[in-house]
């Protein structure tokens, strides 16, 4: 269990400024042109291509006739992340598919080669949840949800979210505070 003195530490530590931007409720995510990476390791053969054209998810592919929870994480490898956010949706992800999600989805504004090896270091089941990458930040940045963490030496990347969509359509959103509880809370929205 992380300390609330190191969860409040990680957080001043992230957010040099924020603007809170929430997906409204209502929201069609398959109307939009942005597109996400399938997380994966560095292919060093002629079978697997490295291209993102061929690695490319649609919001359509993601979301149409599915039921999908996403939980978006700053940045793999970091503390809040992986100690925090990341253990209560694997602990909770069969409680997430009794309720009729269909898939679980660790998003996170990174290349894919490093979401995949975070997810790897976790010991993540892929079949299990699902990691995407928002390799250009252009989907958080349609959304509102981009932020400046050049602080801690991030760069440009996702605020920390949840949030539970239903055939392409936002059912609910969260802007995350506390990660350790986001997944239960999401849970209750299901």
């Amino acid at each position: 269990m992380i300390s609330n003195k190191l969860l409040k530490h990680s957080a001043r530590c992230f957010v040099n400024q924020v603007t809170t931007r929430n997906i409204a409720v209502g929201t069609d995510l398959t109307s939009g042109a942005a597109s996400w990476q399938k997380a994966r390791p560095w292919h060093m053969d002629d079978n697997n291509s490295n291209l993102a054209k061929d690695n490319e998810v649609t919001m359509t592919d993601i979301f149409k006739n599915k039921k999908v929870v996403v939980f978006g994480v700053p940045a793999p490898f970091t503390g809040t992340c992986t100690h925090a956010h990341y253990p209560p949706y694997k602990k909770l992800e069969q409680e997430f598919k009794s309720k009729g999600v269909d898939e679980v989805v660790c998003y996170s504004v990174a290349d894919p080669y490093s979401h995949y090896n975070w997810g790897k270091a976790l010991n993540n089941d892929f079949d299990k949840i699902t990691f995407l990458a928002d390799d250009t930040c252009e989907w958080a940045k349609d959304h509102g949800l981009d932020r400046d963490y050049t602080g801690s030496s991030l760069g440009h990347r996702s605020a920390r979210f949840s949030m539970f969509v239903d055939d392409g359509v936002v059912k609910s959103f969260n802007m995350v505070e506390e990660a350790d509880k986001d997944a239960e809370t999401l849970l209750g929205q299901v």
